[in-house]
């Protein structure tokens, strides 16, 4: 049966549904336009349909019509295509087996602006884009927990996870009296690590009995408490959609699942896997898409060395043989085609 996100979860979402609703009443009783709470601000080029097209050949995994065309639509200046060439040069786990195979000289012409030796990422190419801002002020060293929130305003919950573990990475001194109400929950560890002893027990109470953040907290878990957190958890959505695709079964799915969560290897990983902006593609439509999910299993295969990968490979075969099928298959199309040589199995 395939999986999907727990009831509770639904009723988590009354409250931002209620206030809504508020909001469209209001925006009706003053002659206003009702607008989303939640819904990103709109990116300029977003709606072209230039990069529409280009952006539905990206999601179904067709790398080589999908990223010229984005090219050739971020030098004309669309801040849409831009931003994604930006997010796809930035993070690993969005670039596909075309570019893999692509000499370092044409990647660089193809995904970054002209100039400098190594080109410019398109990011610092727009201007007065919002979100754009923010993720060029998360790359910069200085960027302070403040910026979570400023996510999270622009509907990008995921960058505000991603900024969270960037800033506990680098030891951020601001995370350590950062308000319990300001952390995502599913990430309240990184602040247990630096935390005293009082903070620590507020922050324990705050993590379920259970949760997989216990473990990182130094408590022992019973492997059907992550079992059940993943097939209750929003958090866990990546892996449920990589499941349900690659092991439609009865069973296999949730199988698939543990074996996915412990090959990955990650918490962290897990909550920041996903759409490269909401502002560009929602993260249901990017993990129900073919990039999508091959962006999941590219980042389960890169969280171990090529050394350990046959390794991992063969303890996740003896869990769920339908997901070290698919991790197989997608290692395989990474591999660096060389003239002449035959590849190694």
């Amino acid at each position: 049966m395939p999986l999907s996100p727990s009831d509770g979860h639904s009723r988590r979402l009354l409250p931002s549904l209620t206030r809504l609703a508020a909001c469209a009443l209001l925006a009706l009783g003053l002659g206003l336009p009702a607008a989303s709470a939640d819904a990103p601000p709109p990116l300029p080029g977003a709606d072209r349909p230039a990069f529409q097209e280009a952006l539905d050949l990206w999601l179904q995994d067709d790398e080589a019509q999908a990223l010229p065309a984005l090219a050739e639509l971020a030098e004309r200046g669309n801040a849409a295509a831009r931003l994604l060439l930006a997010q796809i040069d930035k993070i690993p786990s969005l670039q596909g087996p075309y570019l893999a195979q692509m000499p370092r000289a044409e990647r660089i012409a193809l995904l970054r602006a002209p100039g400098g030796l190594s080109g410019r990422s398109w990011i610092a190419e727009i201007e007065d884009v919002a979100v754009a801002d923010a993720w060029r002020a998360l790359h910069w060293p200085d960027a302070r927990p403040e910026l979570m929130a400023r996510f999270d305003a622009l509907g990008e919950p995921r960058a505000a996870r991603t900024t969270m573990v960037v800033l506990a990475a680098r030891e951020h001194e601001g995370l350590r009296d950062l308000p319990l109400d300001e952390a995502d929950p599913e990430l309240l560890y990184l602040l247990w690590r630096s935390a005293g002893p009082d903070r620590r027990a507020e922050i324990a109470a705050r993590v379920p009995a259970g949760h997989p953040q216990r473990q990182l907290m130094g408590e022992a878990t019973d492997a059907r408490d992550l079992d059940r957190w993943l097939h209750q958890s929003a958090a866990a959505a990546p892996l449920v959609a990589l499941c349900n695709t690659l092991c439609p079964e009865d069973g296999e799915a949730g199988t698939c699942l543990g074996a996915a969560y412990q090959a990955l290897g990650s918490h962290d990983a897990l909550l920041t896997i996903g759409t490269p902006s909401e502002a560009l593609v929602d993260q249901d439509r990017f993990l129900a898409s073919p990039r999508g999910q091959a962006s999941v299993m590219r980042r389960i295969l890169l969280g171990t060395t090529m050394r350990g990968r046959r390794l991992m490979l063969a303890r996740v075969e003896g869990q769920s043989a339908c997901l070290a099928a698919g991790l197989s298959a997608e290692a395989d199309r990474h591999r660096r085609v060389i003239p002449g040589v035959t590849p190694r199995p």
